[in-house]
């Protein structure tokens, strides 16, 4: 545009932001102190993408995330089995048992209060979440799986997108290499992650979480949970917002169809941030696609895209001019 036309047709402000990946740890702090230089009227956000070369998608809501470490400790020294196992409690058994009581046989998060500022999804949301095409075999096949599982009540799609999760990302404890070797670890240990939705905030569900060991937690053995840097909360923007009204506009310019209204099992924890502390919402115009290996080490982004995108970026800011 500045070089084919001149000038921009509204103000803009780049925000290249480098700690997503980690949850945006310094973040809230950093704008808090400067409000005045990212002042604006609304965010886009370049973090998003296509349902198809020929489809495109509107981004209604992102989930939250907080992050959580559980250290199991025993005895003060690794032990052998033979001369100890069956007297004392072993600790990579006791993390098992505390990471299986989170969940009840259907998947459902078993802590108490966790589900407590979660809320349904309207009639009209799951409408539109059943409106996204989703071919369940196709889904099983590209992950070599057999069935999917999850929380009793809702579609696959649903449980990605819409409600809360709480997964065990790695655990260690013990001897770990070939073959065998006959001790009695004195430590275990485990990493969770918990997708969060609607109001839940990240530092009450680590409160919950923490809450629930320690319940559990049998004696003669010392746990402890250490929240982690990973924390965002979840994030969602009306579907009629102004913002995503003139983004839907340009995009049924683009693909000649109507967007699809999709939310997104991942989280952009700026996008609360931007919310809470400018009082702005993101919009998200973004062109990746699903098999471009995101986080992959060949991770690529079509040039064909890449043309796309530029285009639609100059439509959508003489779209913003409009108002």
């Amino acid at each position: 545009l500045l070089k084919g036309e001149g000038s921009l047709p509204v103000n803009i402000k780049f925000c290249f932001e480098g700690q997503e990946e980690i949850g945006s740890p310094q973040i809230p702090g950093f704008l808090a102190k400067h409000k005045e230089l990212f002042a604006c009227d609304l965010a886009v956000s370049a973090d998003g993408g296509q349902w198809s070369n020929s489809e495109g998608i509107l981004l209604v809501a992102l989930r939250g995330i907080c992050g959580l470490q559980i250290d199991v400790k025993g005895a003060k020294t690794d032990l052998h089995s033979g001369m100890y196992g069956g007297s004392i409690r072993n600790p990579a058994h006791v993390l098992a048992e505390l990471l299986t009581s989170m969940h009840d046989a259907n998947g459902r998060i078993t802590i108490a209060g966790f589900y407590d500022d979660v809320v349904d999804l309207t009639p009209e949301e799951r409408a539109a979440i059943a409106r996204v095409p989703f071919d369940e075999e196709l889904y099983l096949d590209d992950l070599g799986l057999e069935a999917t599982f999850g929380e009793a009540g809702f579609t696959t799609r649903e449980r990605v997108w819409a409600r809360p999760t709480l997964e065990v990302n790695g655990m260690w404890s013990g001897f770990q290499g070939e073959g065998v070797k006959t001790v009695l670890a004195n430590e275990a240990h485990a990493k969770i992650t918990c997708r969060l939705v609607s109001h839940q905030r990240p530092g009450k569900i680590v409160e919950l979480v923490t809450a629930h060991v320690a319940k559990h937690t049998p004696p003669g053995l010392t746990v402890t949970v250490s929240p982690q840097q990973t924390s965002g909360k979840p994030y969602t923007v009306p579907a009629d917002h102004w913002g995503n009204a003139v983004v839907a506009d340009v995009l049924r310019e683009v693909y000649g169809s109507e967007p699809y209204h999709v939310r997104s099992g991942g989280s952009i924890p700026i996008t609360g941030v931007f919310l809470d502390e400018l009082g702005v919402y993101t919009v998200s115009f973004g062109f990746g696609l699903d098999d471009e290996g995101f986080h992959a080490p060949n991770e690529f982004f079509r040039l064909s895209s890449f043309v796309k995108g530029q285009a639609a970026y100059c439509q959508l800011l003489k779209r913003f001019a409009k108002g």
